[in-house]
């Protein structure tokens, strides 16, 4: 390679710190991945994102001015001559990776968090998850359940009479807007009078209704339960408000 070819070849790094300049060759820069320390400061920092690049001269004089302000031989041991450190590229690479493992920890709690937040819409949405959410579960001693939506639940008809058998009979039809199944509420029966009093009021559980544990998704159920009163109460009863909740 001649005078011209290692001229076009060299690049001028300066430290940001000091503003001391140095020349270095692409196979310096290959060095370390490019990071050096400043001999005069002691400075580490990246050589390529310091770099002027070099001038494009046609004149040979100008070009041995500026070889001559920057010497061509090897830097002598000096205060200002500069080091190829390739011991701060691992510690860099090293910071990066303790900054994504941190990163991907934080985003895994916070999947898990939401997650064990949202595990009975999981539980209903998601049939194939079901058994591994009862296992999971059983092991951390939490409880999933069908998700109560008690928005989700309509009674779309209900009614209160006395029963060919005896006593008073509650029938009613429950139907789920979701699309995905919900817990089945209790249904809570208040006995009014004239003046829309509550003369008796009476909490009938799922079981007691006849109805699983849950309303399947866009069905509707009907749901009937037989039961007496005494004779000073029934006299009083002129109506009935029925309601759904969840205990």
């Amino acid at each position: 390679m001649d005078f011209d070819d290692r001229a076009a070849l060299m690049e001028i790094t300066y430290c940001p710190t000091c503003a001391t300049s140095f020349k270095v060759t692409p196979d310096q820069l290959r060095l370390a991945n490019g990071w050096v320390r400043c001999g005069r400061c002691t400075c580490v920092f990246e050589a390529l994102a310091n770099l002027t690049p070099p001038a494009v001269l046609s004149d040979t004089a100008s070009l041995a001015a500026m070889l001559a302000e920057f010497d061509l031989s090897p830097p002598p041991s000096s205060s200002a001559a500069l080091t190829f450190d390739s011991s701060v590229v691992p510690t860099a690479r090293a910071h990066r990776g303790v900054w994504v493992f941190v990163s991907v920890m934080l985003l895994s709690l916070l999947m898990a968090q939401a997650a064990w937040m949202g595990r009975h819409m999981v539980f209903a949405q998601v049939p194939e998850l079901r058994p591994a959410l009862l296992v999971l579960c059983e092991s951390l001693a939490c409880e999933v359940t069908w998700p109560q939506e008690l928005d989700a639940v309509l009674i779309e008809n209900s009614s209160f009479s006395e029963a060919p058998s005896g006593g008073y009979m509650v029938q009613l039809r429950l139907k789920n807007t979701e699309h995905y199944p919900v817990a089945t509420p209790a249904l809570e029966l208040s006995l009014l009078d004239l003046q829309d009093q509550v003369v008796l009021r009476r909490v009938f559980t799922p079981e007691e209704l006849g109805l699983d544990d849950h309303l399947l998704a866009l069905r509707e159920v009907r749901a009937h339960v037989n039961f007496d009163l005494q004779a000073a109460a029934s006299q009083r009863i002129t109506g009935f408000r029925a309601l759904v909740f969840y205990p």
